[in-house]
């Protein structure tokens, strides 16, 4: 039934969907949910609320039995003990004695950032949050300034110039959303302007300069989304001069993605940091997986990675992900840390290399056989970020620097050499090691040839 009410609305326009009143599904809502303060049960929001039942943070999971929404009351245990609402579209903001309205998630507080006793709690002890940098939402980094309603100097005339869009002549003292919306910009506001969904993003591609700084309530739901400076909620965000912009939700694809993001994971979003990236392969592995038996390549490879990614981790590089019988490891990722990623790279590169001669004593005793390793270091820029089909997002960093770094590493084959360093990460770490080697080559998709250095290890 829901499914087939769901795709008779679709087929409405969304001006439409807007206007029309929604009615309850199968149950009568709850008399507290009739009067609920923060958004009106029309077409659109019940298309949202159905689409994104199970991932809400206030639903169990199954569409018939959430705590509350258009399909009315369900049998399932209510707790009103605080939530993580924020992210959600559907539900008000926590209010001040931290309870919020139906909820079973605990305490208020973003992902990853639970009370030890909440069911995100597991979270805090993920492999990757050792490496990022955390800061709580409720004492945000963000300078906390007035709302844009309680700005007292003089409003002047601003600029608003929304790229795919038009530009839009303003006040300084009216929200970019407000602003768009008068304009005639059929801006995305799922949640009404209340800072509860973000779905009104924009990103400031010019003039962030001019941006006033973000206040309490956008600071904590960008901390949860993991925005970077440049990305600001259009419900809250005023501007004291001109600006150039690009609205980044623009379909129901966009609002679902919107909505999830930052509930799994503190890093959803998307951002660019710099980094030092490891690449690592083995050189000889064909050979001995072609005369050894499934079971026996298995066991090697994990005793290998675990040798290898000891290295690595002690060093404090995340392990990115496996590739066959290669790894990809990122160092830099906690952007709060004083230390070198690039010194942290180079230094497991090299006890990589030494940690391959115990692995090796065992190999050979074992099997008669005896692996090489190859590994490319290269520092920049890179974006990171939650990536991949909605079932299957994983962390990862993608880029040029990603790209440059698998290519060092391959040029080992040529030179025969074990490790090589790209001329950006020696600058950052040449007085720390001794060298041996430096080489020039052409690699795959680099115009010009890239500058390598061998260091040396014991």
């Amino acid at each position: 039934m829901m499914t087939i009410m769901k795709f008779f609305i679709q087929l409405t326009p969304r001006s439409f969907r807007r206007n029309a009143k929604a009615r309850p599904l199968g149950k009568t809502r709850l008399e507290e949910g009739m009067k609920h303060p923060t958004i009106e049960m029309n077409l659109e929001n019940l298309l949202i609320c159905m689409k994104n039942c199970g991932t809400c943070p206030s639903y169990p999971g199954n569409e018939m039995e959430a705590l509350f929404c258009a399909s009315g009351k369900s049998d399932s245990e209510i707790i009103q003990n605080g939530c993580n609402c924020v992210s959600c579209p559907l539900y008000d903001l926590c209010s001040s004695n931290n309870t919020a309205y139906f909820c079973k998630n605990g305490g208020c507080a973003a992902p990853g950032e639970k009370e030890d006793n909440s069911s995100d709690s597991k979270d805090c002890n993920s492999y990757l949050s050792q490496f990022i940098g955390k800061s709580s939402p409720e004492k945000s980094a963000f300078e906390e300034v007035s709302t844009s309603s309680e700005i007292t100097e003089k409003a002047v005339d601003v600029t608003m110039d929304f790229i795919d869009d038009k530009e839009i002549h303003t006040k300084s003292d009216v929200p970019i959303l407000k602003a768009s919306l008068d304009g005639g910009i059929d801006h995305t506001h799922v949640c009404g302007g209340r800072a509860r969904c973000s779905t009104c993003r924009v990103i400031v591609t010019d003039g962030v300069e001019h941006c006033r700084p973000r206040n309490e309530k956008e600071a904590r739901l960008a901390a949860i989304k993991g925005f970077s400076d440049d990305v600001r909620l259009a419900c809250q965000t005023t501007v004291e001069d001109d600006i150039r912009l690009r609205r980044l939700v623009h379909d129901d694809e966009d609002i679902a993605s919107a909505i999830k993001e930052g509930r799994g994971s503190v890093n959803d979003a998307g951002h660019e940091i710099e980094a030092t990236i490891l690449f690592s392969d083995i050189r000889s592995f064909t050979s001995f997986s072609e005369r050894s038996l499934p079971y026996d390549i298995v066991h090697i490879l994990n005793r290998y990675f675990d040798a290898i990614g000891g290295m690595i981790d002690a060093n404090k590089g995340y392990i990115d992900k496996y590739m066959g019988d290669g790894i990809m490891a990122i160092f830099g990722l906690d952007e709060t840390s004083d230390e070198n990623p690039a010194y942290q790279a180079v230094k497991a590169a090299c006890d990589m290399a030494e940690a391959l001669k115990e692995f090796n004593s065992y190999l050979e005793s074992r099997f008669d056989h005896e692996f090489r390793i190859g590994i490319g270091v290269h520092t920049g820029k890179v974006i990171v970020g939650n990536l991949g089909y909605r079932k299957k997002k994983e962390f990862t960093a993608i880029g040029d620097t990603v790209n440059t770094a698998s290519r060092i590493e391959s040029l080992n084959k040529e030179t025969g050499s074990s490790i090589l360093v790209s001329q950006q990460t020696f600058d950052l770490v040449k007085n720390d090691f001794k060298w041996k080697n430096k080489y020039k080559s052409k690699v795959k998709g680099k115009a010009e040839p890239v500058i390598v250095f061998e260091p040396e290890f014991t």
